[in-house]
């Protein structure tokens, strides 16, 4: 070949090189997730726990009561038609992905200057939900992407918008629609209007902030946004909404109902850890857990107020705080601002550098091998394997107790216990074996499960 016959040959094949190449990178990101699938995943969360707080009281339940749910032909046909029109309205044409709808969306959101519409299809986000965290990263989306192709190949659309009708977060710690038409209104999902069907509806997109037992006013807006979807999709007329529109649904007043979700979340992991044990069987149980909801509300009220006081300053918009009694036992757990927008728990699955927490190790390496509070060491400058430590005043202060330096938080005093009397691989078994201590602790609460 020659002239642009052979140019045009030579960019076809360089062109399907890198679509190789490319195409084998998305399968090397996607091989971790495909391992999820591997596992009875239908039945994972295929029992309900009822959680207690230390004193015995109900703060959340967590899976799926499957006696209580409703087939999916037995759900309102105004609810199947709400929620297709507002999450995915193109679901029974695509394949997983909805390349039309992305497009779609990614053409609103340049005419907008931000995002206003997303182009996730429901199946995404059923992958999303059953294997997936909500991390935002671009692996997690082409993770989601294999995921939803699978999900695709091996379940029928029925059973894809019942698995997510049943498994989505509701807001109000309830996740399906049954559990939450219940809540809300009072009423089996079976027997909900058009109003409160358009009110369920509009809460995949962000729970929280529709939840109409905390917001209802904007539960109402997102309803009648809801129900305009239905006319634009064609799924009804102007003429069968216009009586929802002019009576929008009422929700149960549960205005002083807080349930600590990231908590809960964290809990039912484990509870669903024991039951891969074999420790217990049935497919409903009560768990006790070790959580104080006095000491729960007064740590989401001291991370709300710190954000809004310093997260401009700091530029810092999440938080996270665990408070741990001194046997192990989770008293409070936040893993972030708001759960119905996000719920990765930063409190448990965030990656961080332990920083001056891992000073404690050290003391405790020490005081087991012949130290005291009252053991005097140098504060002063120092350089081991190159890296020379310093405080965070840039000062020293010479001779100090052990104490002192702990409740100061000198960095040169734990270096030099570690160059000088104790060296690294004693702390890091004295680390090793707490965090063994710690996990044993923090499971005693699980192990009093019991059957309901």
């Amino acid at each position: 070949m020659r002239g642009w016959k052979k140019l045009g040959f030579e960019l076809a094949g360089e062109a399907m090189t890198l679509g190789t190449v490319g195409f084998l990178g998305l399968l090397v990101l996607a091989q971790p997730a495909f391992e999820e699938t591997k596992e009875d995943w239908r039945n994972r969360g295929d029992f309900a726990v009822t959680f207690l707080d230390r004193y015995g009281n109900v703060i959340g339940h967590r899976g799926i009561i499957h006696q209580d749910s409703v087939p999916i032909d037995q759900l309102p046909d105004n609810l199947i038609k709400a929620v297709l029109a507002t999450e995915d309205r193109r679901f029974f044409d695509h394949y997983g992905i909805d390349f039309i709808g992305l497009a779609r969306a990614m053409s609103e959101n340049a005419r907008a200057g931000g995002v206003v519409q997303g182009g996730s299809t429901l199946t995404q986000q059923l992958a999303k939900n059953l294997f997936l965290t909500n991390e935002r990263s671009i692996e997690r989306k082409i993770k989601e992407a294999f995921l939803a192709t699978w999900l695709e190949a091996n379940l029928s659309k029925k059973e894809i918008l019942s698995l997510y009708l049943d498994r989505a977060y509701m807001g109000g710690g309830t996740f399906g629609a049954a559990a939450a038409a219940q809540f809300y209104f009072g009423k089996n999902i079976k027997d909900i209007n058009l109003a409160e069907a358009a009110m369920l509806a509009g809460l995949f997109k962000a729970p929280a902030k529709y939840a109409p037992h905390v917001n209802l006013p904007a539960a109402r807006a997102r309803a009648n946004e809801v129900l305009s979807n239905l006319v634009q999709s064609g799924m009804m007329s102007e003429g069968q909404v216009i009586a929802a529109r002019r009576n929008p649904a009422t929700a149960i007043d549960r205005a002083d109902v807080k349930s600590p979700d990231y908590f809960l979340d964290w809990a039912f992991d484990e509870v669903q850890r024991l039951a891969a044990q074999g420790k217990f069987h049935d497919h409903s149980v009560v768990v006790r857990t070790t959580i104080d909801m006095g000491l729960q509300q007064a740590a989401e009220q001291a991370m709300e107020t710190s954000l809004r006081e310093y997260g401009d300053t700091y530029k810092v918009k999440q938080g996270a705080m665990v408070m741990i009694e001194n046997g192990g036992g989770v008293r409070a757990m936040v893993g972030g601002r708001d759960y119905g927008e996000s719920q990765f728990n930063r409190a448990t699955r965030a990656l961080r550098q332990p920083g001056s927490s891992f000073k404690l190790y050290t003391y405790s390496a020490a005081m087991e091998h012949g130290f005291t509070p009252e053991s005097v060491v140098s504060d002063a400058p120092i350089t081991w394997r190159g890296w020379s430590p310093q405080n965070y005043g840039r000062s020293y202060k010479g001779k100090v107790t052990l104490l002192t330096a702990m409740a100061q938080s000198l960095n040169t005093v734990p270096v030099r216990l570690a160059k000088d009397y104790l060296g690294t691989d004693l702390i890091v078994q004295t680390a090793k074996a707490s965090e063994w201590r710690r996990r044993f602790a923090m499971t005693r609460p699980f192990r009093s499960a019991h059957r309901k």
